[in-house]
């Protein structure tokens, strides 16, 4: 069972990191859009960037120099706490069959993994060299699992993700909250 992160285990809101830049960097929310862009962030999920980058780029919207540890706390900024529950419910599962994650994110994200908690196998698109938004995301997952697609149980937030891990031959759950996926799991025998 792979469980995504974003959007499921770990809630984010997009506008908090921009709140937690203008605030860090003393500049306006303009800039901190504009220092974060959309193709910056693509590269940190492919794994082509690191934090360095945007220790670059918010170097240069704030006119002062930051450091790599500082772009990665403002990168990071973006979560919300992580969903208590459903990490709990994780660890439950994990007790009966292999709990994972798949997750297109840089591999830092798992500083914010809640102590003692574990997925594994923990699939990073920064590792894969590609993000879920690709056949090729799932078909690395499916070779580094050694496993038939028919045995992957996916849960995501996005529409897209479960539809493509569908067409693969994964059995997959839109994540609409905890108590739907709760049922979602029981009616598949696991709680």
């Amino acid at each position: 069972m792979l469980f995504d992160l974003g959007g499921v285990l770990m809630p984010f809101d997009p506008e908090r990191r921009v709140q937690a830049v203008c605030e860090a960097l003393e500049i306006d929310a303009d800039d901190a859009r504009a220092a974060m862009s959309a193709s910056l962030f693509a590269r940190l999920d492919l794994g082509e960037v690191d934090e360095g980058a945007f220790a670059t780029a918010f170097s240069a919207a704030s006119g002062r120099t930051v450091e790599a540890a500082e772009a990665r706390g403002l990168i990071l900024s973006v979560f919300e706490p992580p969903a208590a529950a459903l990490w709990d419910l994780a660890g439950a599962l994990a007790r009966r069959l292999p709990v994972g994650g798949f997750s297109d994110n840089p591999t830092f994200v798992g500083d914010l993994f809640p102590d003692g908690a574990d997925l594994d196998p923990m699939f990073w698109s920064a590792e894969l060299g590609a993000t879920k938004a690709s056949d090729a995301a799932f078909a690395l997952v499916e070779a580094r699992l050694g496993a038939p697609p028919s045995t992957i149980l996916f849960v995501d937030d996005s529409a897209g993700n479960v539809e493509r891990a569908q067409r693969r031959g994964w059995d997959a759950i839109r994540y609409r909250g905890f108590d739907p996926l709760t049922r979602d799991l029981a009616d598949r025998g696991l709680l």
